[in-house]
């Protein structure tokens, strides 16, 4: 009983003690539960087949994901609690002078460790709950299209893996406690607060060239980074030469700093500004790769975190963008008779089943996108030097307009000797605007065509088999022009009144029509399918980026606190010493935050600076395909990350403070 006692005051008493440590404990529950919730949402269980391997496939990729997550916060609860051990050497050692036994005092420790546990469990599986909530309303936009079935739910299966995963983290901390407590001696139980470290004095020159070296390395692999981009052949090059840039900066940075700061008398004799900058120094000096590491980490975190949010957020619009019609079916023209005529020849009831729609004919000449660009200077990709073989579709004023009219985009009123292009790649846009601006006749038949406008107009004329707007162009003419030239094929868009309805009629045409969609002799796509197969791809690595770059960033964030706290606890006597030489508790507690922001701010610095030139990059291979500005959204990633940090460094400088209170400095 007197154990039980003893167990609930220590909790008591040491509960700012257990502050990072519960924080990465709840906040790692939170995570863990949040996304593994996901399946819990009714409508999810409801997907249509292609969305549904999608989202067994986020369901597993989660799962096995969370594995190894849960690998990563063990050793960090592990490290964690390690700190709290070191921090309670001390007490340890008066329960052993007072004749407790070691199994006794482990018993104190692992009932500890046992009830922190539990209420971080219970405050994470909270935090987990409302934040799956948000998650699932994400998870529903991008694998239903829409929120209308949002169902507050708690799923009992997310909450057995939490507890089950943790559960098993805790008993391996028990039992690390255990052996470390059965192992101890008592002699440097009462000694572990008087062993501090050294500040090496550096070799001036060597050091400032080594800094140099690493400034050198560093800008020239970001500027490699941003001339090559992600080239295969190159990449390795340029990341290995910015890693040693990382390296000798961070050995190198305390030394230079204090050589700095020694050159202006009145700022190192300032205060506790000796202290401060020697202890940064000799931190600096003994966890040079502990900042490398923590660097990468955060660079890592910056990265996948910030694309994976950005995308998320990014591909509602460009689906939208890229849907106005219902229903889209091409074919050559050939075969004489209309779709709606095809369809209802094959037993498709198409006609019925649509609300509204708008049938056209494409024509084409000998002309190609290579005799449009021809005397510029072409920056194609390899797909779009493919299509410059391809010849042009030309569509009369009717009937694009028709196709305008259904899907609300802006219509076009053409002379008789006009044209105008509509276009919407993004890989060409700019030798189409040289095309207009510098020559811009078209010879079509016998006439001579003049354009309407010098730039293309971006209207979506027909779906494809994905968001990609990857019109290259389609040249719209009068009428009686139109009617000058061959035939290629027809086009029909529609729309349906209900997914419902747009569903059936697509497994009908599957029926009837697969073998000509496979030999590429008939086209057919609906806004889910297309839908479906974006969301689903690059809703599954969005959610995997954004569940990996938090969790990153958490583990980051605590092995820094873990850190400081760990160095505070080291040199206790040192701020014992400066409080009886005469410094008040106001100047020691500033010595501390200076030192805290310093530790925490040195890794997010050249992380943040590295990150944003690689983002830049990785944003340069995905906002052609997304065709919008990726960037712009970033701002919800970096608030996140900026929030955790505040709340870790925070946490940090309090706990810091209560640690040097213990010396009753005032």
């Amino acid at each position: 009983m007197m154990i039980f006692n003893l167990i609930f005051k220590n909790v008591r008493r040491s509960i700012k003690d257990y502050a990072i440590y519960f924080l990465t404990l709840a906040l790692g529950v939170s995570l863990f539960y949040a996304f593994n919730s996901i399946s819990s949402q009714p409508d999810l269980n409801k997907l249509n087949y292609a969305m549904e391997l999608f989202g067994d496939a986020l369901v597993t990729y989660i799962g096995l994901l969370s594995k190894f997550i849960a690998v990563i916060l063990a050793f960090l609860i592990i490290y964690a609690n390690q700190f709290i051990m070191k921090r309670r050497k001390k007490e340890m050692g008066i329960y052993m002078s007072l004749g407790m036994s070691k199994w006794k005092i482990s018993s104190i420790f692992v009932g500890e460790t046992f009830i922190v546990g539990i209420l971080a469990l219970m405050v994470g599986l909270g935090i987990g709950f409302l934040l799956s909530q948000g998650i699932s309303v994400v998870a529903l936009k991008l694998f239903v299209g829409n929120a209308a079935g949002f169902k507050l739910m708690f799923s009992a299966q997310a909450m057995r893996q939490t507890i089950l995963s943790f559960a098993i983290i805790f008993i391996i901390v028990m039992l690390f406690n255990t052996r470390t407590i059965m192992n101890i001696k008592l002699i440097d139980l009462l000694t572990a607060n008087r062993k501090n470290q050294e500040l090496k004095v550096p070799n001036k020159p060597v050091t400032l060239l080594l800094f140099l070296i690493s400034i050198v390395s560093l800008v020239v692999g970001i500027t490699s980074l941003l001339f090559y981009g992600l080239d295969k052949d190159k990449l390795t090059g340029i990341m290995g030469l910015i890693g040693v840039g990382i390296v000798l900066f961070y050995y190198t940075a305390s030394s230079v700093m204090i050589i700095l700061m020694k050159r202006s008398k009145r700022t190192y004799f300032n205060g506790l500004n000796v202290f401060s900058f020697r202890q940064i120094g000799s931190k600096m000096q003994t966890n040079f790769l502990v900042m490398v590491v923590l660097c990468g980490l955060l660079f890592a975190s910056l990265v996948v975190l910030g694309t994976g949010f950005s995308t998320t957020s990014s591909m509602n619009k460009q689906a939208k963008a890229a849907t106005p019609f219902d229903l889209t079916i091409m074919y050559p023209y050939a075969e004489g008779i209309t779709p709606l005529e095809r369809a209802d020849h094959d037993g498709i009831k198409l006609k019925e089943n649509l609300k509204s729609y708008a049938q056209a004919t494409l024509y084409e000449t000998n002309m190609t996108y290579a005799d449009l660009f021809k005397g510029q200077k072409l920056s194609l990709s390899k797909t779009d030097q493919k299509m410059l073989k391809s010849h042009i579709n030309f569509i009369s004023q009717t009937d694009y307009n028709k196709q305008m009219r259904l899907s609300k985009q802006n219509q076009v009123q053409l002379k008789d000797n006009e044209y105008i292009i509509n276009a919407n790649h993004e890989g060409t846009e700019k030798n189409l605007k040289y095309f207009l601006n510098h020559n811009g006749r078209l010879n079509v038949g016998k006439t001579t065509l003049t354009p309407l406008r010098n730039k293309e107009i971006k209207n979506i004329i027909s779906l494809s088999n994905s968001t990609i707007t990857n019109d290259m162009g389609t040249i719209v003419i009068p009428d009686q022009i139109a009617r000058t030239l061959q035939a290629d094929s027809y086009l029909l868009n529609g729309k349906f009144a209900t997914k419902e309805t747009e569903g059936k009629v697509y497994e009908a045409m599957n029926n009837k029509w697969i073998e000509h969609s496979l030999n590429g002799s008939m086209f057919y796509v609906t806004n889910s399918v297309v839908k479906d197969t974006y969301f689903g791809t690059f809703g599954v690595i969005a959610f995997i980026c954004s569940y990996l770059g938090i969790v990153l960033m958490i583990v980051t964030l605590s092995v820094l606190a873990l850190q400081q706290l760990t160095e505070t606890q080291d040199n206790k006597e040192r701020y014992r010493t400066l409080a009886k030489i005469g410094a008040d508790k106001r100047m020691i507690n500033k010595s501390i935050f200076r030192q805290i922001a310093f530790y925490f701010i040195a890794p997010l610095l050249l992380a943040a600076l590295l990150s944003s030139f690689t983002t830049r990059v990785v944003l340069d291979k995905l906002e052609p395909f997304f065709e919008i500005s990726i960037a712009q959204n970033m701002i919800i990633s970096y608030g996140i990350i900026l929030a955790l940090y505040v709340i870790y460094f925070v946490a940090t400088y309090q706990s810091a403070k209560q640690i040097i209170v213990e010396n009753n400095i005032r």
